[in-house]
C-alpha cells in the first residue's frame, strides 16, 4: 500500500510547507529528515534577533571656538562692520570618539540671541581622525547684541546621539542710546464717551532697530506698562518698523484735567532714552 503524506512546520514567524509526495514508508529515507530539518533552521535564522542593549552613545571632548568674544567698535581680524550687520567666522574644533561603534557625522548649531526658534547657522564639522573642525561664517543685525550660544553634537552609526557641548560668543557693542522721535495719541482729549486712548511712539536707535529691548510708559498713577512692536499685541499695525504701541481702556471713566504720560526707551546694551512727556487732557 502507498500513503500520502503532506508535513506542516510552522512557528511564529514563518511556516514550511512540503510537497505531497508518494513512496513507501519503508524508503522514507535520512535524507528527506535531514532537508527538513535544514529547512527549519534556515527559517529560524532569518528571523529577527533581539535588539542589543549594550550599545553605547558616542561621546564629545576639548570642544573650543574663537573668537569667543566680539566687540562692534573693535572687530577681530576678517570682521567687518557695513553700518546696519556684522560678518565674520568662528572657528569650531571638538574630538568625537565611539567606544563601540563609528561617528557618522557632527553637527553645530549657532543660535541667536532674538530668537529661540531660528538658528544662526547650522551645518557639519569636518572629520580629521577624531578631530572635527568648521570655519562658520555669521552675520547679523550690529543691533543684536548679547550672548550667542554655539553648540555641538555627534551621531553613531546606531543613530545614537551625544550630549550637546554650548559655548557662548558674546556680542558687544558699546553704541549710542535710542531716540523717542515721535509720539501720537488717538484721541488727545478723552471725553466721556472714549473707549480706547492708543499711544503711538516712534523710536530709532543709531544701532539698529534690533538694538532696541523695550519701550516703556509710566501712567499718571505711576504704574509702568510695555508698548509692542510686533505687529499683533496692543493693536500695533506692523511687526519690526519702530512704531511701538499701546492702547488703553478708559471706558470706565478718568480723572479730568491734564494728564502725563511719560515715555522711555532701551537697548540691549541697557542705555536708555531721554524720557518724553505726553499730556493728555480728560473732559
Amino acid at each position: 500500500m502507498r500513503l500520502r503524506t503532506r508535513f506542516l512546520f510552522s512557528t511564529v514567524s514563518f511556516s514550511v510547507l512540503l510537497v505531497s509526495f508518494s513512496a513507501p514508508v519503508r524508503f522514507w529515507s535520512w535524507s528527506a529528515l535531514v532537508l527538513c530539518a535544514l529547512l527549519l533552521f534556515s527559517a529560524c535564522d532569518s528571523a529577527p534577533g533581539p535588539a542589543r542593549i549594550d550599545v553605547q552613545a558616542p561621546t564629545l571632548a576639548d570642544f573650543s571656538f574663537s573668537p569667543q568674544a566680539v566687540n562692534a567698535e573693535q572687530l577681530p581680524d576678517g570682521w567687518s562692520d557695513d553700518g546696519t550687520t556684522i560678518t565674520g567666522r568662528i572657528e569650531v574644533s571638538v574630538t568625537a570618539d565611539d567606544p563601540d561603534g563609528d561617528v557618522r557625522i557632527v553637527n553645530y548649531v549657532v543660535q541667536s540671541p532674538l530668537s529661540a526658534v531660528e538658528p544662526l547657522a547650522t551645518g557639519r564639522l569636518n572629520r580629521n581622525g577624531g578631530v572635527y573642525s568648521a570655519t562658520i561664517d555669521l552675520s547679523f543685525p550690529k543691533g543684536a547684541v548679547g550672548a550667542y550660544t554655539v553648540l555641538v553634537y555627534a551621531i553613531d552609526n546606531d543613530n545614537l546621539q551625544s550630549g550637546e557641548i554650548r559655548g557662548l560668543l558674546r556680542f558687544s557693542a558699546e553704541g549710542n542710546p535710542p531716540v523717542i522721535e515721535t509720539i501720537t495719541a488717538d484721541p488727545d482729549v478723552v471725553t466721556p464717551d472714549t473707549e480706547t486712548l492708543q499711544f503711538v511712539v516712534t523710536v530709532s536707535d543709531p544701532d539698529g532697530l534690533d538694538n532696541i529691548s523695550r519701550v516703556q510708559v509710566m501712567v499718571p498713577n505711576g504704574q509702568t506698562f510695555n508698548l509692542f512692536d510686533d505687529g499683533t499685541s496692543q493693536g500695533d499695525a506692523t511687526a519690526g518698523d519702530g512704531q511701538y504701541t499701546t492702547t488703553f481702556d478708559v471706558s470706565g471713566g478718568a480723572t479730568s484735567g491734564t494728564q502725563t504720560f511719560s515715555f522711555q526707551a532701551f537697548d540691549r546694551t541697557g542705555l536708555a532714552s531721554e524720557a518724553v512727556d505726553y499730556d493728555i487732557t480728560v473732559e
